[in-house]
């Protein structure tokens, strides 16, 4: 939910303090998947079927942590986008302000603490007979 309203509870040196974490992080991420493509392309196997088989368990590992990495680069970018719109700390759920405390230990973070405390209890309730995202397995406590 994109908010009309311009950020005001941010000061100019903590929006500017999170911008650069913001830039630092996507650029450190854009690297890492840089370096991590190349050896990936290049994956010639030579040994048993041990060694076959330990470098393709790598291989995905390495594939999985990418995609995870690619999607947070992709909130990253979100969150830099709403600065440069003026409307970044602003809760999506609620309206609100995300203090600065919470966006400097997750800058994209897109919820104040209040609404995403009361979206986890929802979830923890809705647990019960969900799908694992991370298991593909039905889920029972």
């Amino acid at each position: 939910m994109a908010s009309s309203r311009m950020n005001k509870h941010l000061k100019k040196s903590e929006l500017k303090f999170l911008k650069e974490k913001l830039i630092a992080e996507i650029e450190r991420i854009q690297t890492k998947l840089a370096v991590q493509l190349i050896p990936l392309e290049v994956n010639a196997t030579t040994g048993d079927d041990v060694d076959s088989a330990n470098d393709e368990l790598m291989r995905r590992t390495e594939l999985r942590f990418s995609a995870r990495e690619g999607m947070y680069l992709k909130k990253l970018k979100k969150s830099l986008d709403h600065v440069e719109e003026d409307d970044y700390g602003m809760c999506e759920d609620c309206g609100g302000d995300i203090s600065f405390t919470r966006l400097k230990a997750r800058p994209t973070s897109t919820m104040c603490i209040t609404c995403k405390e009361e979206s986890e209890r929802d979830e923890f309730k809705s647990f019960n007979g969900r799908k694992s995202k991370s298991l593909g397995t039905t889920i029972s406590l």
